[in-house]
Parts: structure tokens; C-alpha cells; sequence
């Protein structure tokens, strides 16, 4: 006969409320020598829950549906979303919920989350910008089905979202560059349809022109986010009569190329000119010399949308819109020498 509820209370000396509690993790008002001898009799017994049971109790699944792409390549490409589903998957299971991973881009997430709502199979969503549209935003403010957007959609919406700063993170980049005495600062970047490059770009005009410095458009070229295109457009730059003595490479990747190009025209980092980027990997920390980043601890941005999720789970008319997460501004051999005179 299989083990139950009441059979690890009586073992526990204790009520099957109280077991239920210590089971799904509401332990508030229950002493730890209690939480201990449920935990105990539930070893000994090897009693084990019927999920089913558990989830029709309470109303709820204690699931997380993450929705992204996962495409072959992926965490190359965004090496990022991974560190951010890391970390919300670190609070979510500490609070007894699974974290179920699904592949979905703008054209299948408004079945999947549709069928979702209407299985009433998870809590609640995580879903990566990259995958949000106008329809999605209309059923998720009409059903307040609980959801997180991890990064600001590119529209007006009711959706719930949180994202980094990178306007203040390009402009922590400038500032620090200001600092150096650097002063003809030119920025690599990704298309304009790349939204995190345009918002550091936008963060590097702030700082600048804040200095009465404003960023010459001769100085900033953008094309695809590839080392190949990292390393075309520091040859355009410095094939001009009018060279720059720093570059802000908006990612890891165009970084790369713009030291290797760099490198292959005797240019030596920083005597003849700085080079900076954002996040401290793939690439950064590896590279001779070591480069500079402006860092995002994006874990942490995992850890605060799982927590924000749970606390709209509990309410569900919840609504957060913010930026999340601080710069860190880490500095490296790759801007650092001796003060430069105005």
C-alpha cells in the first residue's frame, strides 16, 4: 500500500497540514526542529507526492514556462539568455517550481502561450524579447496571465518586462574613456535594427556631448555583429587621415575583429589607441591585452524576473515595467595608461 500524507504525520508527530506546508516550501510559523523531523519521515517512508493531486489542491502546476529561441547556435550567438535563465531557475526551484524550456520565436509563442492559458499546465511565463509581437502583448494584458519579458519590447505595450540599462552602461563607457584622456572616441557597433548596440550608442552620444564632446558621425560605423565586421570596420576607421585614439566595440564579437585588425596594422593597445566593449564574456578577459568591459551581471537579472514572476503569480494584476541590474565598470590594460593631457 502506498505511503500517506497522514503516514508522515504520524511519523512526524505532527498534523498533514503541517506536512503539506514543509512539502511545498510554506514554512513561515513552523519551527525548524518540525521542518527537520517532516523532512526525515519523508526519507524514511520514501513517500513521494502525487503531483497531480498537489497541483489541483492548491490551483497550481508549480511550473515556469520559459519561451526563446534555441535554435543550433544559440548560445553562441546569445551566450547571455543562458546566464539569465541560470538565474531564474536558481529562484524558482528554491521556491519549489520547475522550469520547463520551449523553443518559440515571434511567429509560434501566441499558440504556445495560448494553449498554455487554456491547459492551465504552468504558473506562469518567462518569454525572451526576441520572441514578443503586438498580438502576444493584447492576450497577455487581456488574460493577465503572469509573464515576464526579459529586455523592453520594441513597441507600447501593457506587457510586463525587465531589462538592462544600456543607455546608462554606453554612457559609463564614455565617461570612463573622458577619465583616460582619451578624447577622439569613435564606437563599432551593430545594425540599427540591433536594439542593445543603439542603446549603447545612444548612451556614448549622452556622455559625450554632456562633455562638449559630441560623437562625430565620421567615427561611427555599424554593420553585422560578426568578428569579420568587427575587423572591416576598424580598417575603414583608421584608413582615414583623421584617426581616433579610442574605440567603443558594442559586443564581444565585433571587439575581437577590432583587435585583430588592429594587430595586423602594428596599431598597440592603448599606447596607439584604447579599446573597450560590454560583458565580460566570451571574448573580453581573453584577449591580449585583456579589454576593459562595462559588465552586466546578467544572472542577476535572471534571479530578480524569477522573483518578480513569483510575486505576480501571488498577484496577478501585477504590473512591472523597470530596468534592472547595475554596470560594472571593470577596467583593464586595454584603456589604462597614463593620463593624457586635454
Amino acid at each position: 500500500m502506498a505511503v500517506t500524507i497522514r503516514d508522515v504525520a504520524q511519523a512526524a508527530g505532527t498534523s498533514p497540514t503541517t506536512v503539506s506546508r514543509v512539502i511545498n516550501n510554506q514554512c513561515y510559523s513552523i519551527s525548524q526542529e518540525t521542518i527537520d523531523r517532516v523532512r526525515r519521515a519523508v526519507r524514511e517512508l520514501n513517500y513521494h507526492p502525487n503531483a497531480r493531486a498537489r497541483s489541483f489542491a492548491r490551483q497550481s502546476t508549480r511550473t515556469v514556462l520559459w519561451l526563446g529561441s534555441f535554435c543550433q547556435g544559440a548560445a553562441f550567438e546569445n551566450p547571455h539568455m543562458f546566464e539569465i535563465l541560470s538565474g531564474a531557475e536558481s529562484i524558482l526551484s528554491r521556491k519549489g517550481y520547475r522550469l520547463m524550456v520551449q523553443n518559440a520565436d515571434t511567429t509560434s509563442v501566441n499558440a504556445m502561450v495560448e494553449e498554455a492559458y487554456a491547459s492551465q499546465e504552468v504558473d506562469g511565463l518567462l518569454i525572451h524579447a526576441s520572441a514578443v509581437s503586438r498580438p502576444l502583448s493584447a492576450m497577455l494584458t487581456r488574460t493577465h496571465f503572469p509573464h515576464v519579458v526579459l529586455g523592453k519590447p520594441d513597441f507600447e505595450s501593457q506587457m510586463c518586462w525587465i531589462d538592462v540599462n544600456n543607455v546608462l552602461s554606453g554612457d559609463i563607457a564614455a565617461g570612463h574613456l573622458l577619465e583616460e584622456g582619451y578624447r577622439r572616441i569613435a564606437f563599432i557597433g551593430g545594425k540599427e535594427s540591433d536594439r542593445i548596440s543603439s542603446h549603447r550608442l545612444d548612451g556614448v552620444r549622452q556622455a559625450l556631448a554632456a562633455a562638449s564632446r559630441p560623437l562625430e558621425e565620421q567615427f561611427i560605423w555599424l554593420g553585422e555583429s560578426t568578428p569579420q565586421e568587427g575587423s572591416r570596420m576598424a580598417q575603414g576607421l583608421f584608413a582615414m587621415a583623421d584617426r581616433p585614439d579610442a574605440v567603443i566595440c558594442a559586443n564581444n564579437s565585433l571587439a575581437l575583429g577590432c583587435v585583430e585588425a588592429l594587430e595586423k596594422m602594428g596599431l598597440r593597445i592603448p599606447r596607439d589607441v584604447a579599446v573597450m566593449t560590454f560583458d565580460n564574456y566570451p571574448y573580453a578577459y581573453m584577449m591580449t591585452p585583456p579589454l576593459t568591459v562595462v559588465d552586466i551581471d546578467v544572472y542577476d537579472m535572471g534571479v530578480q524576473a524569477g522573483r518578480t514572476l513569483l510575486q505576480m503569480i501571488g498577484k496577478k494584476n501585477q504590473q512591472v515595467q523597470t530596468y534592472t541590474t547595475t554596470s560594472n565598470l571593470i577596467v583593464r590594460a586595454s584603456t589604462h595608461r597614463e593620463r593624457r593631457s586635454t
